[in-house]
């Protein structure tokens, strides 16, 4: 296929999408911006999510639930009920008290509205209304507040407003900018203030606002940490509750630029906490609504609540009601209680992880974009259709993993959704592109061969001019026989699910083994693999790559034991036979129904073999044609035999590993036991028994050893007979 082509369109979807990052289109702009926030929803899900997160700092929320609205009256309650519940929480050992509740109007005296509506009826006599008069201050329930206000730590809740309206007071600003400052910084402004009466302002002393704003697709991402209101800097009710906390002072981190000053974050004691040059921060969230602790109000009130579990906490006084409108679109979760928002800010504060993205990220990520794109431009072309689509699904995810990795490391945010589109973009070409021009001559030969071979084979035969097809011949090949051991048992104790999931969990990674050294899947047959090496193509180390892919497939059922121990499953055992020899090959079967498979007495020997593995106790039997010049394993050799079907004895070995495995203590045990052996073909019983039962003794794990111990105590009561030439016969399969 001609590369040039689309290497050039690559290369223009990448300037595409640069010019998409640096052009100064309002739409183009908002669409960036959109798909921004969709790659930091994600990233923050995924890393929130996964990691499971558990709050250490003293933060917790005082619900006004449904709970508490069912036991106490609906909301608003009355004001003294506010300041039982503020002393019941003083009691109770609480620290600080926020309130993310305004309170911007008197409530009514009970006492002063019977005057006014029966005294102008003249329903009321003089010392009725002596008596009424006197009772004001009983139930005067801003004053009771107020007073327990001033007994409790607490912050009041101010709401800045985009129109001139100054209702109530405002404490002082905790900054006073100077009018430069003023001039060049960002910082969000108020233009008016809603906060509450001034006899519990003045009580309280400290406020915060509770000022949110949506991002463009109306999603909560960022909280202003301060606000301007007429030169003074005042803090959020979060970060105003941790300054009353920590007794801190706070400062701006306004470095100069070319003469401007601009805002990056506030430095809060030995903290600094980064804010874009709004002032805002993105909202470091731990988890889904309910992290934090929350207890409900009620039962603050009753004191039903563990002991000291409000001791030394920073309480947030809020709602989850539904019906009280304080749950708001998150980038975690929607809806999510606004109280929560407050808390997880204090939380961030406290334990300083907050995340940030600083100015500089967009040219970061235009030059990711152009690298990444321009890479991917000239590879990609070479890359098969399996590949790209491996890389639609894979890359996006490891670009999440590394994206989540620094942000972990260092707080920094990085948005990659762009160069993870531009990438899929180009793949998805590069897949149309080779479909069309190139696909067609691959398919025909993969249609021959994709249902026999794995595809490594088809891509290396795909490099060579040879002419492959499906008509059989004989060759010199190996193959391979697997099966589980009490297999019936293991299928009566699951549910026919679990069977299912439990052999597709075993074979894909068998699969995999032999497809790793160059073998051939010919069929299974229920719990049976049945593979062979050296078709189509030819192998000249197809015993070598026999003997290792079976060692490796023994090896990888410690793995899967891990799984079946997970599900309570039985374990996994497996017995696997080899021969090699002349075989035939190639294409068999009826019209309706073919298979490219291995044919011959080579093969019917390979099974055979196979399952004596059970019988004398071992992982893996080779041939004596298998195990011929492979010195790099180590071999024990097992017996002569001639198994049903079969008229002349074959020597059948052990394979127990690679040499590198050969031990001192292996070596002497494998020396003494063939000097045994030597004994029992030459019919020296006795000097035969006396070194198997030594080693019977020092390895009693191993059933070879008891096994012949028991044929040379029978060969010692019958004898064999004088033409005895060795060969043990096995009459079953």
């Amino acid at each position: 296929m001609n590369k040039r082509i689309p290497i050039l369109l690559g290369i223009l979807l990448v300037f595409m999408a640069v010019w998409i990052l640096i052009t100064s289109n309002k739409s183009i702009g908002s669409l960036v911006e959109r798909l921004d926030n969709i790659g930091y929803d994600i990233q923050l899900r995924t890393r929130v999510l996964t990691q499971n997160i558990k709050p250490t700092s003293p933060v917790a929320i005082i619900d006004i639930d449904e709970k508490s609205l069912k036991a106490e009256g609906h909301w608003p309650w009355p004001r003294n009920k506010i300041a039982e519940l503020l002393t019941q929480l003083k009691n109770q050992g609480a620290t600080i008290t926020a309130f993310d509740i305004v309170f911007p109007e008197k409530e009514n005296n009970i006492a002063e509205t019977i005057l006014n509506t029966l005294g102008k009826r003249n329903l009321l006599d003089a010392s009725a209304i002596l008596s009424l008069n006197q009772s004001k201050m009983l139930f005067d329930n801003d004053s009771i507040l107020a007073k327990s206000l001033a007994e409790n730590q607490s912050v009041l809740a101010i709401a800045f407003t985009p129109q001139p309206e100054a209702d109530n007071i405002l404490p002082k600003p905790i900054l006073v900018l100077s009018p430069e400052l003023q001039h060049q910084l960002a910082i969000i402004k108020g233009i008016g203030y809603v906060s509450s009466i001034p006899v519990l302002q003045d009580a309280a002393k400290l406020a915060g606002f509770i000022n949110i704003f949506h991002d463009s697709d109306g999603i909560i991402r960022r909280a202003p940490l301060i606000i301007e209101y007429q030169g003074g800097i005042y803090p959020a009710l979060s970060l105003q509750a941790v300054i009353a906390y920590l007794g801190e002072t706070i400062s701006l981190v306004t470095p100069q630029y070319n003469k401007t000053h601009q805002l990056e974050g506030i430095k809060l004691g030995n903290r600094i906490i980064p804010t874009d040059a709004e002032g805002q921060a993105l909202i470091p969230f731990i988890g889904k609504s309910y992290t934090f602790p929350y207890f409900s109000a009620t039962d603050v009130l009753h004191n039903k609540l563990p002991k000291d579990a409000l001791l030394g906490k920073i309480l947030f006084l809020g709602t989850s009601a539904l019906g009280l409108g304080d749950l708001q679109p998150t980038s975690i979760q929607s809806p999510y209680p606004g109280v929560e928002i407050q808390a997880t800010l204090v939380n961030g504060m406290l334990e300083n992880n907050f995340s940030y993205v600083p100015a500089w990220t967009s040219g970061a990520k235009l030059i990711i974009t152009l690298l990444l794109g321009l890479i991917s431009a000239w590879l990609f072309p070479y890359f098969g259709p399996r590949l790209l689509g491996l890389i639609i699904i894979f890359l996006p995810l490891a670009l999440l993993f590394i994206n989540n990795w620094i942000w972990e490391a260092t707080g920094l945010v990085l948005s990659l959704l762009i160069p993870v589109i531009l990438l899929t973009l180009m793949a998805f070409l590069n897949i149309i592109y080779g479909y069309l021009f190139e696909s067609r001559r691959r398919e025909r030969l993969k249609k021959m061969f994709g249902q026999y071979v794995p595809a490594k084979h088809i891509d290396e035969m795909l490099k060579t001019s040879a002419d492959y097809a499906l008509q059989g011949e004989d060759r010199q090949m190996s193959v391979l026989f697997a099966d589980i051991r009490d297999f019936t048992t293991i299928s009566e104790g699951l549910t026919a699910a679990e069977l299912v999931r439990l052999l597709n969990f075993y074979l894909n990674p068998m699969t995999e083994i032999i497809f790793k050294h160059h073998g051939t899947i010919d069929k299974y047959v229920g719990d049976m693999i049945m593979a062979f090496w050296g078709a189509p193509l030819k192998d000249k180390s197809h015993e070598r790559h026999a003997i290792e892919c079976a060692l490796e497939m023994q090896g990888k059922l410690k793995d899967i034991k891990k799984m079946t121990d997970e599900n309570n499953w039985p374990e996994i055992k497996i017995g696997i036979g080899l021969n090699s020899g002349i075989m035939s090959v190639g294409d068999m079967g009826s019209r309706y129904r073919r298979n490219y498979t291995v044919l011959g007495d080579t093969v019917n020997l390979a099974s055979r073999v196979e399952s004596l593995t059970k019988y004398y106790g071992v992982k893996i039997i080779v041939t004596e044609s298998t195990q011929n010049n492979q010195p790099k394993f180590i071999f024990r050799k097992l017996d002569l035999v001639r198994v049903k079907g079969k008229l002349k004895g074959i020597a059948i070995y052990e394979v127990i590993g690679p040499q590198e495995m050969l031990t001192t203590e292996l070596k002497n045990e494998l020396e003494k036991y063939n000097q045994a052996l030597n004994y029992y073909f030459k019919q020296k019983w006795d000097d035969a028994f006396t070194l198997i039962s030594e080693l019977e003794k020092a390895y009693p794990d191993k059933k070879i050893y008891p096994l012949y111990l028991n044929r040379i105590n029978e060969f010692k009561i019958t004898p064999p007979p004088a033409d005895w030439d060795g060969v043990y016969v096995h009459a079953s399969k």
